[in-house]
């Protein structure tokens, strides 16, 4: 049963207030009488002490009259819905009664039906609007809680081609309240190596140093503005940088110097790491982010021809670059990092192929090479694990993946070891993803049966939580294991079931009241789905 609803009754008239708690059935209409005032000052502060929703008031009483009460509670943040209770008619009274959203107005005497009547219509109204708010603290709780993974999903694919153009890019960026416009970009990596004195130094280690590089990286992003930690690549950092429009190229760069040099001064004092960094071309429109990264990342392959290597600058195009090795297929990396991280298991193979086939277009691709991606992506996984508070050694005991992927000489063998280790982590994933989203499915499973007489489609219902349709019809599907129409179509079959048999309402009506408006067409998916007519349970 839902909450009572508190009310609190303020009339100088005794018999007023003796009949009122006496001759109405507060108990069968769900509400508490909190207090009792004889007085306008009685009021307000029974008011403030019991927070009500819902007042029942005369208009003039001694100390403080009825509007004056209500002007000082609403000015104290009260929503109460109001029912006036008065002998007196005055068009001035019920002028600034409408403007104080006063519900109703009834003129004493007022027979019993007539207070109930009303009082009803008032309920519904305070039902509604509980029912309104519950909804939206439920609403703001899933955005936010979806939030750290939005912005996380939004850095990183603003270093893909075309991802600008995306629908979720859209909707990321105005629930985060980020705004790009008139401003120019610049992606930075950062890189570091353990130095080879270190002693005792183990390849188990580069998590830990990378998770410490990212916790200080994380601290000293969130001191400056416009600067965005994008990535976190085994022990390479993305950060983006946007300034405004009218900044000149080279105060633009002297700045993102300035900066970058007091991120890696720490780095280097505290973990005792070499560590250098590369700066892509200056980009006039943020769907242009991706191009500055791919200068950025090339960029470090030169910088052992610098002089003063702490920082390379690429100014210039691609062509300059070394073509000693390839590009890796940066895009391949991170969209196939977000189907294991998801659990996408169906997607999964495919996602591989894409990244072999791409790997295979490249002239210098051999063994020795792609065993260097394949390093890249497991230690990619590893740390996108660990930053969710994951350890490998939980999904996948006794691991040796740097030893294993040393002895493996074959191409063919190497992606039959890839297959099946991606697949181990992603089965694992799909577990926790399922638990994790259950909250979002509540949610939208919650939202369906409360307003299963309107247009409940997955767009309505995307738009609330700021997510993608499609993503969410994934999310539903993932964890539910049927898509969102099929489960819809049920929950309505299943409440028309439920109407017809209580013997109430008429066809048409139920046909309204589970969302459909069009007789025909419901009797014709309530026989689809249920194998009998309606007029079997009418």
């Amino acid at each position: 049963m839902s909450a009572k609803i508190k009310a609190v009754i303020i009339d100088d008239d005794q018999m007023t207030l003796q009949g009122l708690t006496r001759t109405i059935d507060w108990q069968k209409l769900n509400v508490e009488i909190a207090g009792l005032a004889i007085d306008g000052m009685e009021g307000l502060a029974m008011i403030e002490m019991h927070q009500p929703d819902l007042i029942l008031t005369d208009i003039y009483m001694p100390r403080m009259d009825g509007i004056a009460m209500l002007q000082s509670a609403r000015q104290a943040g009260s929503k109460a819905e109001v029912i006036i209770l008065s002998g007196y008619d005055d068009f001035n009274y019920a002028k600034s009664a409408l403007k104080l959203k006063v519900s109703d107005y009834l003129s004493k005497p007022a027979t019993v039906p007539e207070i109930e009547s009303v009082l009803l219509e008032t309920i519904k109204k305070i039902k509604q609007s509980n029912q309104h708010e519950q909804e939206e603290r439920e609403l703001k709780e899933l955005v936010n809680y979806h939030l750290p993974e939005t912005k996380k999903r939004l850095l990183k694919g603003m270093l893909e081609p075309h991802f600008c153009e995306k629908e979720f890019f859209e909707k990321a960026t105005k629930q985060l309240g980020l705004n790009f416009t008139n401003q120019i970009f610049t992606v930075a990596v950062l890189e570091y190596v353990v130095p080879i004195g270190k002693a005792h130094f183990e390849s188990k280690d580069l998590l830990t140093y990378t998770y410490a590089v990212t916790n200080i990286l994380e601290e000293l992003v969130s001191k400056q503005a416009n600067v965005y930690l994008a990535d976190v690549q085994k022990n390479k950092f993305v950060l983006v940088f946007a300034q405004p429009h009218h900044l000149r190229e080279e105060t633009s760069k002297n700045r993102m110097k300035y900066i970058i040099k007091q991120f890696i001064e720490p780095i280097k004092n505290y973990l005792k790491l070499d560590v250098w960094g590369s700066l892509g071309t200056i980009e006039y429109e943020v769907s242009l982010v991706w191009r500055s990264y791919r200068h950025a990342i090339n960029a470090l392959v030169e910088r052992a021809s610098v002089e003063d290597n702490w920082l390379v600058v690429n100014e210039q195009s691609l062509n300059k670059l070394s073509e000693s090795l390839p590009s890796k297929p940066i895009e391949h990396y991170q969209s196939l990092m977000e189907v294991v991280l998801e659990g996408r298991s169906d997607e999964l193979a495919a996602h591989i192929s894409g990244l072999l086939l791409t790997l295979n277009e490249h002239k210098a691709m051999n063994v020795h090479y792609m065993r260097s991606v394949v390093i890249d992506l497991m230690g990619m996984l590893t740390i996108s694990l660990y930053q969710q508070g994951i350890n490998v050694e939980d999904i996948y005991s006794n691991v040796r993946w740097y030893q294993d992927l040393e002895r493996i000489n074959h191409a063919q063998d190497l992606e039959s070891w890839l297959k099946e280790t991606m697949a181990l982590v992603c089965d694992a994933m799909a577990n926790r993803v399922n638990h994790k989203h259950k909250k979002t499915v509540d949610y939208i499973k919650k939202y369906v049966k409360e307003h299963l007489n309107e247009d409940v489609t997955l767009d309505i219902i995307a738009d609330k939580v700021s997510l993608t349709r499609n993503y969410l019809s994934q999310i539903f599907k993932d964890v539910t294991g049927e898509n969102y129409n099929s489960y819809v179509t049920h929950v309505r079959m299943e409440r028309a079931k439920e109407l017809m048999m209580s013997g109430k309402y008429k066809l048409y009506e139920i046909t309204a009241m589970v969302g459909y408006k069009n007789n025909a067409y419901f009797s014709q998916q309530f026989k689809k789905h249920m194998g009998c007519n309606p007029s079997d349970y009418c």
